[in-house]
C-alpha cells in the first residue's frame, strides 16, 4: 500500500489506482476506438512517470505502470461497449474521487488532481493532429477537462514552496 493512500479504505484506493486506466478510456476511446496509439502513449507516460525521482508522486506510477495494458483491458471488458453509456459510467466512477481527494494529507490529494489532468491531456493528444494544431478532437475535448471531478485548490504557498501550479506530462 502506498503511505499517500493510508487515510482510504480499500474501495477508495482500488478507485485511485484504476483512475489512470478508467480516464484512458474514457479519453482514448472516446471516438469509440481506443486504438494501439492511445494505449502505447498511456503506457509510455506512465512508465516515464513512474522513473521521476524527485516526483512525488513517482511510487503511484510505478503501482500502476506494472500492468496498465491489463487493467485497461480488464476495466474494459465490464464497462459497456456503446461510448456514450461508457463515458457515463466511467464519469459516475471517476466522480467519486471529489470524495476521496480531500481525504488525503496535502499535497497529494491536489498533486493527484492536477496529475490525472496532465495524464487525460496526453491520452487526447495521442496522435497528434497537424502541425501540433487540432490535436484534441471534438470528441475527446468534451471530456479530457474531466469535468466530473472538482478543482482540488493548490495548497499554501508558504507550507508548500515548491509545488508547482500544474504538474506537467
Amino acid at each position: 500500500m502506498l503511505k499517500e493512500f493510508s487515510p482510504l479504505s480499500p474501495t477508495e484506493q482500488q478507485l485511485m489506482f484504476d483512475a489512470i486506466p478508467l480516464i484512458t478510456i474514457l479519453v482514448g476511446g472516446a471516438d469509440g476506438d481506443l486504438d494501439k496509439v492511445e494505449l502505447a502513449d498511456a503506457q509510455k507516460l506512465a512508465d516515464i512517470r513512474s522513473y521521476d525521482n524527485n516526483g512525488r508522486l513517482q511510487a503511484y506510477y510505478e503501482s500502476i505502470e506494472r500492468d496498465l495494458a491489463g487493467r485497461i483491458q480488464q476495466l474494459s471488458e465490464e464497462l459497456p461497449t456503446a461510448v456514450e453509456p461508457r463515458q457515463r459510467e466511467i464519469g459516475e466512477r471517476l466522480a467519486k474521487l471529489n470524495d476521496v481527494f480531500p481525504k488525503m494529507e496535502e499535497p497529494f490529494g491536489y498533486l493527484y488532481y492536477q496529475s490525472l489532468h496532465s495524464f487525460s491531456r496526453h491520452v487526447a493528444e495521442a496522435h497528434g493532429g497537424f502541425l501540433r494544431f487540432m490535436t484534441i478532437g471534438p470528441r475527446e475535448a468534451k471530456v479530457v477537462n474531466l469535468p466530473m471531478i472538482r478543482p482540488m485548490a493548490k495548497p499554501d504557498e508558504k507550507d508548500y514552496p515548491d509545488l508547482p501550479s500544474v504538474v506537467l506530462s
